[in-house]
């Protein structure tokens, strides 16, 4: 079939979604990228086309992403190349002529980087031409109607690509770049905005430009938008986000927050912002393609498409420490002896409501530092350094905590992660918390940041939550993982988390229990926006016998923009239909988010379902001051 350009310019077109997700799903596992499944399991691959098509797929993707030479090579199939990609791209075009023989479907060969965004050194480009220049020829053999240039980290390389891509072959070419969201701004790993992106590549004049991968639907709408506002004329634009973001969960397998009719929203969203194709990557499945062509075809599309989120202001240098001086009152609290402590140690009956800040921001120290300062004087007991999820360099959290507890003289709360470190190396990180003075922590196993091709599976994964706090505890008792005394007992308290929000309860409730019989003193819950899931869990807990004291974390709503992120595309986050129509009533105010969390305080306290209050809110401290002190008349407590 030919005239894939001309289609598209009478399009919009509708691509396929992710290969790999379906792939996994089935149980099929592969030494290397997983392109070799079309050589060794065809008919497998041929089903998950198939599924494509039958959900309204215009344009299928071959099953090659990896199937390049240096990736290849790492699994010793240097010398399968052109036998992966001729074999996938014949399957991809007799999977079309049988399941959709008649109807205007076309081929797309698939081509990734070289090499992972995240390797290096980073390839030479004479490597990485003649890589891309052997794989275009074999997929242009095999009979695809077009190349696409997917998930490339930095322009640079994607123009390579592109101009070795045309020394072998004259089909249409689609070239996309990956961005992630660093601080609201969408990024390359090189740091390139979507502008630039579109600029750099767009000159050569592909048949179009776009974005695939890391980014949900939401963010992407972002880069669309974007990019579509500085192509060259005659240069079209391409959209084909994850379905949400990526979470691990406790057998290290991935699970996407997955919604397919907000993916399909956002498809004629895409649309309307200027893009011409639009699809799916990473934890898209066919039910995700079948809402994008009901959406693409039913219309009109909805109004009142939000912006995503915006930025938090970063407040640097003097400025960021005139929202509360620090006067240096009060002593630092010794070791054990915060108000954490004194709260976890009062009996159940005169234990007073507690009220913890995150001052962490994804910023310089002295902008959390400045965030503390003022929700201490808004009346914030406690504070809690938190763990970024960024795919760049960022003060660690501890150190946070550390300055945290030494320029604000406060009692400081730290959240640690298991993942990505070895069970030495997490012993020697508490023991140099508690040199510093931080005794209070709160254990997870954590989640990686977001990349490009596999978002979330590598890492050390030695020991997860319950190991954190067994290895916590046992410090906590003078005693090393090993059974040997230590010289002085580390004065840990020790707390968890809860996910009011899991889609399993009764697993969440057998893994909370789990955790408080490893000695996990107090429960802190993922952000809550309704109160009926925490109850069923807390009243599982209360009818084993096992319950400590709870803190109910609020991260009042922004606006519709962050309502709808939340509900459609994050983990572990329940957000009612109430709720979202309230924000999608109140457009982008935020005060309807700040009285639906007190609203939430006062209930959860008022009826001793809670014991105490975590405060989120991003931007500059005055922020957080304003929702510490709103939420605090909640509570009852006063500045």
């Amino acid at each position: 079939m030919t005239g894939f350009d001309e289609a598209l310019r009478a399009g919009p077109l509708l691509a396929d979604g992710a290969m790999g997700t379906l792939a996994q799903a089935t149980g099929a596992r592969s030494e290397g990228s997983g392109s070799e499944l079309a050589l060794f399991a065809p008919e497998l691959v041929g089903a998950l086309h198939r599924r494509y098509l039958d959900a309204g797929a215009q344009v299928l993707q071959t099953h090659t992403y990896g199937a390049i030479r240096p990736r290849l090579a790492r699994h010793g199939l240097a010398d399968r190349v052109r036998d992966v990609n001729l074999a996938a791209a014949r399957l991809a075009r007799r999977t079309v002529e049988d399941a959709a023989p008649g109807r205007p479907v076309y081929v797309a060969g698939s081509v990734s980087p070289a090499t992972s965004p995240r390797a290096a050194p980073p390839p030479d480009p004479a490597t990485v031409r003649a890589a891309v220049r052997e794989q275009v020829a074999a997929l242009d053999e095999g009979g695809v109607d077009l190349v696409v240039l997917e998930t490339f980290a930095c322009a640079d390389e994607l123009v390579e690509a592109l101009e070795a891509a045309r020394e072998v072959s004259d089909l249409p070419i689609i070239a996309q770049a990956t961005f992630a969201d660093e601080d609201g701004t969408p990024v390359t790993t090189h740091g390139e905005t979507p502008e630039q992106v579109a600029a750099i590549v767009g000159a050569l004049r592909p048949v179009a430009v776009g974005s695939n991968c890391t980014l949900g639907p939401q963010g992407l709408l972002t880069v669309v938008r974007r990019m579509a506002t500085v192509v060259p004329d005659g240069v079209l634009v391409t959209a084909l986000p994850n379905a949400g973001l990526p979470h691990v969960v406790s057998d290290r397998s991935v699970r996407f927050a997955s919604d397919a009719e907000h993916f399909g929203r956002y498809a004629a969203h895409y649309v309307a912002a200027g893009a011409s194709l639009v699809g799916g990557c990473c934890g898209t499945t066919p039910a995700h393609v079948a809402a994008a062509a009901r959406a693409l075809t039913e219309g009109p599309l909805l109004t009142g498409t939000p912006d995503p989120p915006s930025s938090p202001v970063v407040v640097t240098g003097a400025a960021a420490t005139e929202e509360a001086p620090d006067d240096g009152s009060g002593p630092v609290p010794g070791p054990g002896r915060g108000a954490l402590a004194g709260w976890l140690d009062a009996r159940a009956g005169r234990r007073r409501t507690l009220l913890v800040a995150e001052a962490t921001v994804p910023g310089p120290d002295d902008l959390s530092v400045a965030r503390g300062r003022a929700a201490l004087g808004a009346g914030a007991q406690v504070l809690w350094s938190g763990r970024e999820r960024s795919r760049r360099p960022l003060t660690t959290a501890a150190a946070v905590a550390a300055a945290l507890h030494e320029r604000t003289a406060a009692d400081v709360m730290l959240t640690v992660t298991s993942w990505n470190t070895s069970r030495m190396a997490l012993q020697a990180d508490l023991l140099g918390l508690d040199a510093l003075g931080v005794h209070a922590l709160v254990c997870e196993t954590g989640n990686p940041p977001v990349h490009a091709d596999r978002p979330v599976r590598d890492g050390v994964w030695e020991v997860d939550a319950v190991g954190l706090v067994e290895l916590a505890t046992s410090l906590a008792r003078g005693v090393d993982p090993d059974g040997s005394p230590l010289p002085v007992a580390c004065p840990f308290r020790v707390g968890v988390r809860v996910t009011p929000g899991s889609d399993d309860l009764d697993r969440e409730l057998a893994r909370v229990r789990t955790k408080v019989e490893a000695g996990a003193e107090y429960l802190v819950t993922r952000p809550v926006y309704e109160l009926d899931r925490l109850s069923r869990v807390l009243d599982g807990l209360d009818a084993t016998g096992v319950r400590v004291p709870v803190l109910l974390t609020v991260a009042p709503l922004s606006g519709f923009a962050e309502a709808e992120q939340l509900r459609h595309e994050v983990p572990d986050i329940v957000l009612p239909d109430a709720v979202l129509e309230g924000a999608r009533r109140a457009g982008e105010d935020p005060e309807p988010g700040l009285e639906l969390a007190s609203g939430l305080v006062a209930e959860a306290v008022g009826d001793g379902l809670v014991d105490g209050v975590v405060v989120r809110r991003p931007g500059p401290p005055a922020a957080l001051a304003e929702a510490v002190s709103r939420l605090g008349a909640a509570l009852g407590v006063r500045a």
